[in-house]
């Protein structure tokens, strides 16, 4: 894993140079993944032994929260590969993993059903085996890096019947995978090529199951949720960190609107640590007892959610007109802040999949009064 101060270096002349166009443009962060490829940030979490950097979530979690310091739609992508890579290097074939591990592969989560009533643990896309082969039905929403991941970790509804839901490698050439245009717009987090994917069908080898038929719920509490949500929180805490460096400069400058605007920093400071705080704890408790780790990620992405929306939304308060358009990288943090809480898992999602994992989240804020949570 490269340093903390190789790693800033990487970020400032790789991802920073290339995040407003790419914002901007709609466009994929393609060459600042492959920068970062290069120097062996995609297969940080890979298996040492294969030549991955062999780390955990909260190395991972680092390494996405500097780059959404600088663009979040990169960070973004980092966090459903460092998820999908959770599964693969559980389950996967020992041929993608070494390619994991050599940086030459992006992989990404598609779980969250397309259409109302989409349940991460029980999916309603069919899996239908013959001969050896499986077709797979359905379409998933929010898909980051749609049309550019190499692979997919797909679920659908057991083959066989049993069990609430199975999990599938499909690679990103597969036939019969329809990845939509994309609409070059939206409201944030433009360049993560987040859309719908749909199978139609796309016929794979049975053996591309991942972890067995019908074990797929299980697989997502046990590994992708866990680092879907933790790196959530890491993007959430980069935008959030990235728009109090950024109010700060125009305190500094005197260009806030009049009050007190240091009182307002400290505020958002304090904001940003206390989820730092939660994120400590909940990465501890991951790393060494994760059967219990869940409530404590699930509170930790619900507290990085209403952090970074408040954080951004105070930011464009404090600068007035300095915002709009004298720093479009500051009016891009509330953009950025708001898409981030609307991909899924939303904020409803993760309360509903709390309740049903039989989570609790801890008393705190009213974390149903963020705004586009519902």
């Amino acid at each position: 894993m490269p340093s903390a101060e190789e790693l800033s270096r990487l970020v400032a002349s790789a991802v920073a140079p290339v995040a407003a166009d790419a914002d901007r443009l709609a466009r994929f962060p393609r060459a600042a993944l492959t920068s970062l490829s290069r120097k062996g940030v995609l297969a940080l979490t890979s298996s040492r032994r294969l030549g991955g950097g062999g780390h955990g979530l909260a190395e991972a979690a680092r390494v996405v929260e500097l780059v959404a310091r600088a663009c979040a739609s990169t960070a973004t992508v980092l966090r459903s590969h460092f998820a999908s890579v959770a599964v693969l290097e559980a389950h996967g074939d020992q041929a993608v993993r070494a390619e994991l591990a050599a940086g030459r592969h992006l992989s990404t989560l598609a779980l969250f059903d397309a259409g109302p009533g989409s349940r991460l643990l029980a999916p309603g896309g069919v899996a239908c085996a013959h001969d050896g082969v499986v077709d797979l039905h359905g379409g998933k929403a929010g898909v980051v890096a749609a049309g550019e991941a190499d692979s997919y970790v797909w679920s659908s509804r057991p083959a066989g019947g049993r069990g609430a839901a199975t999990l599938w490698f499909v690679p990103g050439h597969a036939p019969g995978l329809f990845v939509p245009a994309l609409p070059g717009g939206g409201l944030g987090l433009r360049a993560c090529a987040a859309t719908t994917v749909r199978a139609d069908p796309v016929q794979l080898p049975e053996n591309t199951v991942l972890g067995g038929d019908g074990a797929g719920a299980d697989v997502v509490l046990d590994l992708a949720l866990p680092w879907f949500l933790g790196l959530g929180a890491a993007v959430a805490q980069g935008i959030a960190e990235s728009a109090i460096e950024r109010t700060a400069a125009h305190a500094a400058a005197g260009a806030c609107a009049p009050g007190e605007p240091r009182a307002e920093l400290a505020r958002m400071r304090l904001r940003a640590a206390a989820v730092r705080v939660l994120t400590g704890d909940a990465f501890a408790t991951y790393s060494w007892d994760p059967a219990h780790a869940l409530p404590k990620l699930f509170h930790l992405w619900l507290a990085s959610a209403e952090a970074v929306v408040a954080v951004t939304e105070q930011s464009l308060r404090l600068c007035a007109g300095a915002a709009f358009p004298g720093d479009a990288a500051l009016e891009r943090c509330f953009r950025d802040a708001r898409a981030h809480c609307s991909l899924e898992p939303t904020v409803d999602t993760v309360v509903d999949l709390a309740a049903r994992a039989g989570g609790e989240i801890a008393a705190g804020p009213a974390f149903g009064e963020l705004p586009l949570a519902r």
